[in-house]
C-alpha cells in the first residue's frame, strides 16, 4: 500500500473503500474510513488502537471520577489554569495587596497640624468614610489601624487612632497618632466638643472657676448661678401652696 500521505484527503478522487487489509468501509479521508484515519490522525498509524477510557483520575491518592484527560473535575480545572493538575492560585501577600490600594500622591490635609500629602485609600468604605480591608477572606480591618500596625507597632486594645489631617481614608502613619478614646473625643468636632467651646451657659452665665460645677460621675459642667435660681423658684412655689 503506498503511503497514507500520497491519497488525496477528498474521497472523490480517491478510493471509494478503504485501503487497510480486511476492511471494506467506506473511505473517510486520506483513503481510510472513520475508525482507521483517527488512529492514523491522532497516532502516525491506523493500526493503533485509541488510548484506553480512564475510570478514574490520575493524580495519587485522589478517587474522584474521570472527567478529562486523565483527570477529575478538580484536577482538570487547575491543569488547564496553571498547567499542574495539584497547582494553585499563586496568593498575593497581604501587605502587597493592601499598598497596592493606596494612592500615596492624594490630597493635601485641609486641616490640621500635619505635613505632606494624604495616602488616599481607594477601595471600599464602610458608612462613616473609613476604609475597610481584608487580609484575609474571613476577616476585616479598619485601613488606618492596618496601616500603623505595618509601619510602626501593634495598637494595644485600649487605644485608638486618631486622624491629624481630619481625613478619614488617610492611611499616612505620619498623619495618625495612637490616642485615647477620650483625648480622640475631644479633639473631634462631636456634640461633646461643641459643649467644651461654650463659654457660657444657655442663660448666659460664664462657665469661669466660680460659677461651674463639674459633675463627677457624668463629667460634665453645670452652672452654678442656674441651680441657685432653680432652688429659689421651687422654694417659691412651695410657699405659695402653704399660704394657699
Amino acid at each position: 500500500m503506498d503511503s497514507i500521505e500520497s491519497y488525496p484527503l477528498h474521497t472523490k478522487r480517491g478510493p471509494k473503500a478503504c485501503t487497510m487489509p480486511d476492511c471494506g468501509a467506506k473511505v473517510s479521508a486520506r483513503g481510510l474510513c472513520n475508525k482507521h484515519y483517527k488512529r492514523w490522525k491522532a497516532h502516525g498509524d491506523p493500526n493503533t488502537f485509541l488510548p484506553i477510557r480512564h475510570t478514574g483520575c490520575a493524580v495519587d491518592g485522589c478517587g474522584g471520577e474521570h472527567k478529562n484527560s486523565g483527570y477529575c473535575a478538580k484536577h482538570y480545572k487547575r491543569w488547564r489554569r496553571w498547567g499542574d493538575p495539584n497547582g494553585s492560585r499563586q496568593l498575593i501577600p497581604a501587605d502587597v495587596r493592601f499598598w497596592a490600594k493606596v494612592n500615596k500622591s492624594g490630597p493635601m490635609p485641609a486641616q490640621g497640624r500635619v505635613t505632606g500629602a494624604c495616602w488616599q485609600w481607594t477601595a471600599g468604605q464602610n458608612g462613616r468614610g473609613y476604609g475597610v480591608f481584608h487580609p484575609v477572606k474571613s476577616q476585616s480591618v479598619l485601613v488606618h489601624r492596618y496601616s500603623w500596625e505595618l509601619a510602626r507597632s501593634p495598637i494595644p486594645e485600649e487605644l485608638v487612632i486618631d486622624h491629624l489631617c481630619r481625613n478619614r481614608a488617610c492611611v499616612n502613619p505620619a498623619h495618625l497618632e495612637v490616642v485615647t478614646l477620650a483625648e480622640n473625643t475631644r479633639r473631634g468636632f462631636g456634640i461633646s466638643t461643641w459643649n467644651r467651646l461654650k463659654t457660657h451657659c444657655p442663660a448666659g452665665h460664664p462657665y469661669d472657676a466660680e460659677n461651674t460645677y463639674l459633675q463627677p460621675r457624668k463629667n460634665s459642667r453645670r452652672c452654678r448661678a442656674c441651680a441657685r435660681d432653680r432652688d429659689k423658684a421651687s422654694h417659691r412655689r412651695n410657699r405659695r401652696k402653704k399660704t394657699a
